[in-house]
C-alpha cells in the first residue's frame, strides 16, 4: 500500500513520492527515502536502459527547472532546486556502471558506504595491475611510439573493464533472483576490480593528453 503525506501548500493528500500535489497542483518536495531507481521509475538492478533513463531525465528537466518557479514562493523555488539537484545526482550515478554498482551495494545494505581504498582479493588480478601500471610508467611521451603503446594498453584496459561489468551485471541478476548474500560477494569484488580498471584509465588518459 502506497505511503501517504499531506501537501505542504493545500493539506490534502499526496502519494509519497509524487512530484505535485493532485489537489492543489503545487511541487512538493523530493522524498529523501526514495532511492534513484524510483525516482525515475526504474526496476532496480545493474542492468539499466539508458534511453529510457536519458528520457526520463529529460522529461523530469522540464517539469522541475528552476525558470518555470521564478515567479512562485520561496518554498517552491527551493524545492525546484532540490529536485533538479536529486536529479543530476541520481543521473550521473545511475550512467556510469561503477557508481552504480556501489550505488547497488549500498541499496542492498552489504556495503553503507564505498571504501575508495577497498582492495581486490585476487593475488593475480593485484599482480596484474601492477605490470600494467609499470608498462604505463614506462611509456616515454616523448617517442614516436608513445601513441601506439598507449592505444594497445587501453585496448587491453577496456576489454577487462567490459569483462568486468558483464560478470558484475551476472552477480547481481543472481541475486535479485534469489537472494543469496554470496553473489553480493562476488559483486562487491567485482566493483572493486572495476574501480581498478576505471582509475587505470584515467591515470591512461592523462598520458595521452601529454602527447598532444
Amino acid at each position: 500500500m502506497n505511503r501517504m503525506e499531506v501537501c505542504w501548500s493545500c493539506r490534502g493528500g499526496v502519494v509519497a513520492g509524487t512530484a505535485f500535489c493532485p489537489t492543489c497542483r503545487v511541487i512538493q518536495p523530493p522524498d529523501p527515502r526514495m532511492d534513484h531507481f524510483r525516482y525515475f521509475d526504474l526496476n532496480p538492478g545493474f542492468e539499466v536502459d539508458l534511453a529510457v533513463l536519458d528520457g526520463r531525465y529529460r522529461e523530469r528537466q522540464q517539469r522541475f527547472h528552476p525558470d518555470l518557479f521564478v515567479s512562485r514562493g520561496a518554498a517552491e523555488r527551493r524545492y525546484s532546486m532540490e529536485h533538479v539537484t536529486r536529479l543530476n545526482e541520481g543521473y550521473r550515478l545511475l550512467k556510469d556502471p561503477l557508481r552504480r554498482g556501489e550505488y547497488l551495494l549500498h541499496v542492498t545494505g552489504f556495503r553503507t558506504r564505498t571504501p575508495e581504498n577497498s582492495v581486490p582479493a585476487d593475488p593475480s588480478f593485484l599482480m596484474e595491475m601492477m605490470e600494467l601500471r609499470e608498462a604505463l610508467e614506462d611509456v616515454d611521451v616523448k617517442r614516436s611510439d608513445a601513441e601506439v603503446r598507449l592505444g594497445a594498453l587501453r585496448r587491453q584496459v577496456e576489454e577487462g573493464r567490459v569483462g568486468e561489468i558483464g560478470a558484475l551485471s551476472r552477480s547481481f541478476a543472481a541475486w535479485f533472483s534469489g537472494g543469496e548474500r554470496h553473489h553480493l560477494e562476488v559483486a562487491a569484488e567485482r566493483v572493486d576490480r572495476l574501480r581498478y580498471f576505471t582509475r587505470f584509465l584515467d591515470e591512461l588518459e592523462r598520458k595521452e593528453e601529454e602527447i598532444y
